[in-house]
């Protein structure tokens, strides 16, 4: 989670950087924005398939980037 902004004696504000991620399977959170009917059919597509929306979206993209996951392996590699 991100530290809260720093003010300076002048008086600015100043971003804070942001905590290391404490996450151990190497994944980083990425926040977009999206029309509400893809969203809603992406969470419905996940569903379908058993999986999270976080799976689903990951899947989809590494496909449409033509990457592959290597048998036994949990990471997507170009």
């Amino acid at each position: 989670m991100a530290k809260a902004a720093k003010t300076t004696k002048a008086g600015a504000t100043e971003s804070a950087k942001p905590t290391e991620s404490k996450r151990t399977d190497g994944r980083k959170a990425l926040l977009v924005y999206m029309q509400t009917d893809l969203i809603q059919a992406a969470k419905d597509a996940a569903s379908d398939n058993e999986e999270n929306v976080f799976q689903f979206v990951e899947r989809t993209v590494a496909k449409a980037l033509g990457w592959k996951k290597p048998k036994g392996s949990k990471r997507w590699v170009p």
